[in-house]
């Protein structure tokens, strides 16, 4: 979600799914004001929903930051299949990112009675090891994204 879609989404109904556990932090003083003024501004909106959309749009807009870092050949992608380019593991600080959100997110919702869930980062591409996500990167590429 980008933070320009906070308008349509605290507009719209919401069916967000919440975590078993609440938890609970201190805001700086200038973070609180401004997180006050946002639930003035949209009444229909919880203190939860606010700043739950807020940390989903921050973490968003974080992981696309995050590099990737060409790992192990995996395989080449011939020019007759969409190629020409090859496919490495991602070893980076984005595949260890989504590694460990899949892994939270599995605990989360099984705390709330879901024992089968979907990963919250499928990866890209298939490999040997299927809970490792992948990147692409093309010859052209120096293996940072």
């Amino acid at each position: 979600m980008k933070p320009r879609d906070l308008h349509a989404v605290w507009s719209a109904p919401d069916n967000t799914r919440l975590t078993a556990k609440q938890q609970s932090f201190r805001l700086p003083v200038h973070v609180a004001a401004k997180l006050a003024a946002l639930c003035e501004l949209y009444p229909n909106k919880t203190r939860t929903q606010i700043v739950g959309d807020l940390l989903a749009s921050a973490i968003d807009a974080s992981v696309e930051g995050l590099p990737t870092v060409k790992g192990q050949f995996l395989l080449h992608v011939p020019a007759d299949s969409g190629g020409p380019f090859d496919v490495y593991e991602d070893v980076g600080p984005c595949a260890r990112f989504k590694e460990s959100a899949n892994k939270h997110f599995a605990e989360l919702e099984k705390e709330l009675g879901n024992e089968a869930p979907s990963a919250l980062y499928p990866p890209d591409y298939k490999s040997d090891d299927p809970s490792r996500p992948i990147a692409t990167f093309t010859h052209q590429e120096d293996g940072q994204k």
